[in-house]
């Protein structure tokens, strides 16, 4: 009889709660959301700034990159520098994880796009299939039953303590590794991960859907005689790894029908660092003329609220109500306010000293994995560094003899060596999405396991342009090094190599130039050379006497424009990392006094734009070989010949040096 009082007490109070919600409570969650948008907002609008030219504004366009608390924590250890070029860059990042010791978790509930975005993503799945997104509470992993007969609080589901915890030997693992010098963090880091899905996956399908919807109202433009809408065109982008984000974010969000929240909660292990400074939060929740009901516990979303005894152990009966205890797990807690705004008493409330009543048996856990468990995956961690420094493939143990190099690893212009790159790069994508031509891609193997998802120039999708220096603006590690303009055009990405077998002019004796017409620096050389036209068909009647393309590495930059405009379909002109400048710390990164423009001339280099190389050739109709001005002999490069080995000044209808019969 008792228990049915109970029951119907409980009813009533959840009847009154509905019809009168208190004004600051609902506030509360208004103000959540508007925070919310705000912060999505924010983090769009700053990711489509991420591009050439880039504007100037109150927050960089990597603000948000610069706020992840793993990159903060972690990318330091990994790439084994501090104070001097990596704290300006993650200061912000740093300081949240201050902030996170008063007020816990509320980066997770409030700021952090990751999250907005599966709240986002619960919606529309509980819009298409009416079961997405119900709250889920936990209780140390048993079904509490009030009553038989309730037709409200009836064998609420609750989780179990359990799936919190991958998080947590996640971050082992990820800590393992960094210790080794090695960067995992882009399989994990939230931002990163969240700005990849909006500039890499999003941003390239809304620009095809706006195409097609241009190409359905081509007809409408021309009936209504808008010239200006009829000539509109959509500038695609296209990006490899689409479909590796496709089903990573796809299966992500599909667990969101498993629970709300399930990435922050059990697996992202930023929110368990963040977890580990929250344990106990100065601003935290606070219980007080509690009722027992359960509705906290069965709506909380990050599954942060028990209703059992913190003694019970698993295996233990409990008796059919539910005890007169609470706890509230503070390191999971995201000070979302669901609690306060669906208690039916007032009971719970958020604040910062102790005045605020706090209920006399709160107890305060954290579902932390147990020595053993974490041992283990600090050990995985281990391994897998391990397996990272002794892959075939692997680039982080320097280019000594026996080490192989892919022909396609064509970093972006002021990247650091390789290895320490690969130690620094967050893999977000920024810089691919600022690129202007499109031409830098996430890499797969070209560069190990190790360098996945790091950018890649494609010279064949898009060149380097020469007025451009936009990537190392927006990279949020320094792995991609901020040059100014002039000592970016002195960066040497690469030397570009001919392949005589597909070259036109070489294979079939035709006059085909385009290489050197669109070259920038003007490094490719067009020489006289005997050819046999129709040698490829078998038909040899004459021979003539054609321009054939040289590339002169010391004037060659890597731009990759050659390659891009090369008319055969698969070039016969391509870009290779041969004599890449990438300067690390010896050329006075710590100090930032690094010059590229002073490295290039210690090389031997001649890095100058056309017009300003040559004036006397500006305007010299394409297509043919340069005369020269007077007293050079006939040769391109000017009289100082010496400057370019192996190139002499006659021909004389000779193979190009490098190249035999």
């Amino acid at each position: 009889m008792s228990l049915l009082c109970r029951e119907c007490t409980l009813l009533v109070l959840d009847r009154n709660k509905r019809r009168n919600l208190t004004q600051p409570e609902t506030k509360s969650r208004s103000w959540r959301k508007l925070i919310q948008t705000a912060s999505l907002a924010i983090f769009i609008w700053l990711l489509g700034q991420a591009a050439f030219p880039l504007a100037e504004g109150l927050l960089p366009p990597n603000f948000f990159l610069s706020l992840d608390p793993l990159l903060a924590a972690l990318l330091p250890l990994a790439a084994r520098e501090w104070l001097s070029t990596l704290l300006p860059l993650l200061l912000p990042g740093l300081l949240l994880l201050a902030l996170t010791l008063i007020f816990g978790r509320v980066f997770c509930g409030y700021i952090c796009p990751f999250g907005i975005t599966l709240d986002l993503a619960r919606r529309v799945l509980r819009f298409f299939s009416g079961t997405a997104g119900k709250a889920i509470g936990a209780a140390n992993g048993r079904v509490i039953s009030i009553s038989n007969n309730s037709p409200k609080l009836q064998n609420f589901p609750v989780m179990a303590n359990r799936p919190h915890r991958i998080k947590y030997l996640l971050l082992a693992l990820l800590l393992a590794a960094a210790l080794c010098g090695v960067n995992l963090l882009f399989w994990a880091a939230p931002i990163p991960l969240i700005t990849r899905f909006y500039a890499l996956l999003l941003h390239p399908l809304l620009l095809f859907g706006a195409n097609e919807a241009q190409n359905l109202a081509l007809p409408l433009w021309q009936v209504l005689e808008a010239e200006s809408l009829q000539y509109l065109q959509v500038a695609l982008r296209r990006y490899n790894s689409l479909y590796f984000l496709l089903f990573f974010f796809g299966l992500i969000f599909a667990l969101e029908k498993l629970r709300p929240r399930f990435w922050c909660t059990c697996l992202c292990p930023a929110g368990a660092l963040l977890g580990l400074l929250s344990i106990r939060p100065l601003w935290r929740r606070r219980v007080s003329g509690c009722v027992h009901c359960g509705q906290c516990a069965r709506h909380c979303p990050a599954g942060a609220i028990s209703t059992l005894k913190a003694s019970t152990l698993p295996g233990e009966k409990t008796s059919g109500s539910i005890p007169p205890e609470a706890s509230t797990m503070h390191s999971e807690c995201l000070a979302c306010l669901e609690c306060a705004h669906i208690c039916p008493t007032s009971a719970v409330s958020f604040g910062f000293t102790d005045s605020v009543p706090i209920h006399e048996s709160e107890q305060i856990s954290s579902p932390l994995p147990g020595r053993r468990t974490f041992l283990a995956s600090f050990g995985g961690g281990l391994l897998l560094a391990g397996a990272s420094y002794s892959s075939l493939h692997s680039p982080l143990i320097g280019g000594g003899r026996g080490s192989l190099w892919s022909a396609d690893c064509l970093r972006p212009p002021g990247s650091l060596p390789e290895a320490d790159f690969l130690r620094l790069c967050a893999r977000c994508g920024a810089c691919m999405k600022a690129c202007p031509s499109n031409g830098l891609q996430p890499a797969w193997l070209a560069s190990g396991v190790e360098g996945m998802f790091s950018p890649l120039l494609i010279p064949r999708r898009g060149p380097c342009e020469p007025d451009c220096n936009v990537c190392g603006q927006v990279c949020p590690s320094a792995a991609i090094h901020p040059l100014p303009l002039e000592e970016k055009r002195w960066a040497k990405l690469g030397s570009a190599v001919v392949l005589p077998e597909r070259c036109l002019a070489f294979a079939e004796g035709k006059r085909c130039v385009v290489c050197q017409e669109v070259c920038p620096y003007g490094s490719i050389k067009l020489v006289q050379r005997d050819t046999l036209p129709g040698a490829n068909t078998g038909q040899r009647d004459s021979v003539e006497t054609v321009p054939v393309p040289v590339v002169d590495p010391s004037r060659c930059f890597g731009c990759g424009y050659c390659e891009n405009h090369c008319p055969v379909r698969l070039p016969a002109i391509v870009v290779q990392p041969l004599g890449a400048l990438r300067l690390g710390q010896e050329w006075g990164l710590k100090q930032g006094k690094i010059s590229y423009h002073q490295a290039g001339l210690d090389a031997g280099l001649k890095l100058e734009p056309r017009d300003a190389a040559y004036p006397g050739n500006v305007g010299y109709p394409p297509g043919e070989a340069y005369p020269g001005e007077a007293g050079n002999s006939g040769d391109p490069f000017g009289p100082d010949s010496s400057a370019s080995p192996g190139f002499p000044d006659q021909m004389d209808g000779g193979l190009p040096p490098g190249f035999t019969d």
